[in-house]
């Protein structure tokens, strides 16, 4: 059977999120042929069990061991028969307003390669989840806020540091309501028609985790299509940052090499440009 809309989970030990997001997708898509693909990262807690009671209303991919973001991914949007592939994180709670939104503007927008809603948390603040791409500038300055801010005696170098920072992101526009094309919008809300795959292809399952979403904009961008974002519509995002808790941890390392990866890749240590296409 042929979907007209494929949405594509990555779980990792994560039965506090799963249900509440999966039920919300549910909800919010039972008046359209729908199809759930939830691929599981090898979680060691109760996601599979949680996973399992849905039966047949979602189609569960169970991996070995924990292969990264991109490779879950792929191994769901491989899975995918849907005219439109929505990649979605596990600790969102979506609506339809949304979906329908996002479904309407790919519809009657040739030229949106991906599209994208706003993501906010549940007190109604705005995330930051349209940026330019990630340049070594502000990944450095990252890394400078996040260590001076946790030193009082650093707090003025600290705030002028993170005002430099914030002009990768679009919260002007993010503030609004009409649809603007950005550099990237990260992967917790991505939906796009599967023939993008055909010009664009799959993630890059090099990268464990980190700018897995930006390359994959990019590349869209590179083959003539827009990323856009629809800030009139909005879904709960809870943002569980796990590269964010320890400055030096393992996922870090991993999110560090990734970026290196990266920027060689699409030459953007030596060029400096984002437009030139040196993939």
């Amino acid at each position: 059977m042929d979907y007209r809309l494929s949405v594509i989970i990555i779980t990792w030990n994560s039965q506090r999120d799963v249900a509440p997001c999966l039920d919300s997708v549910l909800a919010s898509t039972g008046h359209m042929s729908v199809e759930i693909i939830v691929v599981d990262n090898g979680s060691a807690d109760g996601t599979r069990g949680i996973l399992q009671s849905y039966g047949a209303r979602i189609n569960f991919i169970p991996l070995d061991k924990n292969r990264g973001v991109a490779f879950a991914r792929n191994t769901g949007l491989k899975a995918a028969t849907g005219e439109l592939v929505w990649i979605l994180d596990v600790d969102t709670i979506v609506n339809r307003h949304a979906v329908d939104g996002m479904v309407s503007f790919l519809a009657g927008n040739p030229g949106c390669g991906l599209c994208a809603c706003r993501l906010q948390s549940e007190n109604g603040e705005v995330q930051d989840s349209c940026r330019r791409l990630p340049r070594p500038a502000h990944k450095i300055r990252n890394v400078l806020s996040e260590i001076t801010g946790r030193t009082a005696l650093l707090k003025r170098l600290h705030a002028k540091i993170k005002n430099r920072n914030e002009t990768q992101f679009y919260r002007r526009e993010l503030s609004g309501s009409e649809p603007f094309e950005a550099e990237y919008v990260i992967g917790a809300c991505q939906m796009f028609r599967r023939s993008i795959l055909d010009h664009a292809g799959y993630l890059d399952d090099r990268i464990f985790y980190g700018p897995e979403d930006a390359d994959f904009c990019l590349r869209i961008y590179r083959k003539g299509y827009k990323i856009i974002c629809l800030p009139r519509y909005h879904i709960i995002h809870h943002y569980n940052r796990i590269s964010g808790k320890k400055i030096f941890s393992r996922i870090s390392y991993l999110h560090l090499k990734g970026l290196i990866y990266f920027y060689f890749k699409h030459k953007l240590l030596t060029s400096g440009s984002y437009r030139k296409n040196n993939g």
